[in-house]
């Protein structure tokens, strides 16, 4: 497909996107809120997505081209940012001053519970890893060990054997403290990878609450995006069949903790480029399918846990169920699907369109930012458009789309420059706010559909090409 014709085929997409975004916010808007509703009035936060959104899609347009500087220590300024807010927060915690870390935490917008716990999420886990060690079934209510059924999978439980107990609930201020200093130096990573404009929008997400959140929280989807990294790491260093047998199998690991990083599956089709790379891609799915099929009872429950997940308070949520339920002539949600979810598919589609068109007019495919990025994009699209509902720290996965946004489009290709702009523009817009459930999952939802569409297709150009397209500076 020329170029040229390429180029000119984005536009059209690019303002179908923007229309099914708008045909969303009207649905809320026109929304009557009166006292029967189980809805505040979302007037006021509607309005505000809409005033940001339209800021995000036309001042990209009177950008001809732009190309920002950087010192090669801003990547590390990154990291730094992100592990000395999150250990300041964790040490007042640790140290009792209970007052002032809550403080902090409202300055940052991070939500907490009555009572402040050390790295909540991580100790839930490894608490039901204990009770499971000590024979109670911890996929059932009241179990005697815990009040809540687990809803990880049981790979988690496999914790349990390794020596030393070392995945045990008094371990969790050692294992938060940890995940932090590999969380922040997977960000420096991603910082090197990205160009200007990409690292100025992983700094911003370095003090965004969704961040901040995930590691106050030792909340395990930074081990999967700490898999996603891996993944790369390994395909770029070695690039043989037992590397990337290895990546199958660390994926395949976070699948078996949370499911729907199964998804991360797509990151493997680069292994088809080798001598007997398709053994990979079939074993991770005899296995990913094998796993399901095994748990499928907890699977299925572990699925419909966001089922009913409506929080109407507009604070720190993301999801295709709190968005549909905002709009006109909308309801509880129920197991049948509403005109609103239609529109958000819509939109879905669409913006994947817009970037499979942005992958065709790119000149040289770039593979292992196309990995991170359908790894990120897949796992954001899985969590709040498919599954319908997560809290804002599921955002954290757009960062892996960043190295890719950040250098598509050039002088000659404005559409795609336009494009990377309004992408990163969004991308950072979901990685701060977590006070407008409205404007974070438009944000969110757009950035994703449109990176998994135009990584989808660097991937597929990248197994045709003849060439590894480029190294890490």
């Amino acid at each position: 497909m020329p170029k040229l014709l390429v180029s000119r085929g984005i536009v059209p997409f690019a303002v179908a996107a923007v229309i099914a975004s708008a045909g969303i916010l009207v649905q809320i808007l026109r929304n009557p809120v009166g006292p029967d509703s189980f809805l505040p009035d979302l007037t006021s936060s509607a309005l505000t997505a809409t005033a940001v959104l339209l800021i995000a899609f036309t001042l990209p347009l009177f950008i001809r081209r732009l190309r920002i500087g950087t010192s090669r220590w801003l990547p590390w300024l990154v990291g730094a940012v992100s592990a000395s807010l999150s250990l300041a927060v964790w040490f007042l915690v640790a140290s009792g001053h209970d007052s002032k870390a809550a403080a902090l935490y409202a300055g940052l917008r991070i939500p907490q519970p009555p009572f402040v716990v050390e790295f909540w999420d991580l100790s839930l886990v490894l608490k039901s890893i204990d009770c499971a060690s000590y024979g109670f079934d911890v996929y059932a209510a009241k179990n005697g060990c815990m009040q809540d059924a687990s809803i990880y999978g049981p790979g988690t439980l496999w914790l349990q054997y390794v020596p030393f107990r070392v995945f045990s609930e008094g371990s969790a201020p050692a294992l938060g403290v940890v995940a932090i200093i590999i969380s922040s130096l997977a960000l420096v990573w991603l910082a090197r990878f990205s160009t200007g404009r990409g690292q100025l929008v992983l700094l911003i997400a370095a003090v965004g609450s969704p961040w901040l959140l995930l590691l106050e929280r030792g909340n395990f989807d930074a081990f999967v995006i700490w898999a996603a990294v891996v993944t790369v790491i390994l395909a770029r260093r070695w690039n043989t069949l037992w590397s990337w047998l290895l990546a199958a199998a660390i994926l395949w690991l976070m699948g078996t903790w949370k499911y729907y990083p199964f998804a991360m599956g797509l990151v493997l089709i680069p292994a088809l480029r080798i001598k007997r790379g398709w053994t990979v891609l079939v074993a991770f799915a005899v296995a990913s399918g094998g796993f399901v099929l095994l748990t499928w009872e907890h699977f299925r429950f572990s699925a419909s846990a966001n089922a009913g997940m409506v929080d109407v308070r507009d604070f720190v949520v993301l999801g295709r169920i709190p968005l549909v339920a905002r709009m006109l002539d909308a309801v509880p949600p129920g197991s049948s699907l509403q005109g609103g979810d239609l529109l958000v598919f819509a939109l879905v589609g669409l913006a994947g369109v817009w970037g499979v068109l942005v992958g065709l007019s790119v000149a040289r495919p770039r593979v292992d930012e196309a990995m991170l990025a359908i790894a990120g994009s897949s796992l954001f699209l899985i969590s709040i458009v498919m599954s319908g509902f997560g809290y804002a720290y599921k955002a954290v996965f757009l960062l892996l789309t960043v190295p890719m946004l950040s250098r598509l489009g050039s002088r000659k290709s404005r559409a795609a420059l336009y494009s990377s702009l309004v992408m990163l523009i969004l991308v950072g817009i979901c990685s701060v706010v977590v006070w407008n459930t409205t404007l974070a999952t438009l944000a969110g939802v757009i950035a994703a559909a449109f990176a998994f569409g135009a990584s989808a297709t660097l991937l597929v150009r990248g197994v045709r090409s003849s060439t590894w397209a480029n190294r890490l500076p």
